[in-house]
């Protein structure tokens, strides 16, 4: 049941915010259990397992500043990429291939060549 919740959570995260920030979720879950853990266990860390935590935390740190200076940027790119060029100003080749690829029909059924065994 448990292993659902979390299936459902990780949808409704990427469909809502992005790839991006459900992996960053789930780095900030495991950081925080490791760190928890090193805590509850009177562990300690050597010196490259510090800077390893460090550049973790301070990378999603990081990245948390960097997309609330932005405005969020969900991970769907409303907004972010410039639109695409007025097919006017393509190159020839690609003009025709778009042309071609707009003439097809849009009932998205493909049509197999069937083969023959000998």
């Amino acid at each position: 049941l448990s292993g659902a919740l979390g299936q459902v959570f990780i949808f409704v995260t990427i469909s809502k915010f992005g790839a991006l920030t459900c992996s960053i979720i789930g780095l900030a879950r495991k950081i925080t259990t490791l760190v928890f853990s090193i805590w509850y266990f009177g562990h300690y860390l050597n010196g490259v397992q510090v800077l390893g935590l460090i550049v973790c935390v301070g990378s999603m740190v990081m990245n948390f500043m960097g997309k609330s200076k932005k405005g969020g940027g969900h991970g769907h790119g409303h907004g972010s990429e410039p639109p695409p060029p007025p097919q006017d100003r393509l190159p020839e080749d690609m003009q025709k291939m778009l042309s071609e690829y707009q003439d097809e029909p849009e009932g998205g059924d493909v049509e197999l060549a069937t083969t023959t065994q000998k």
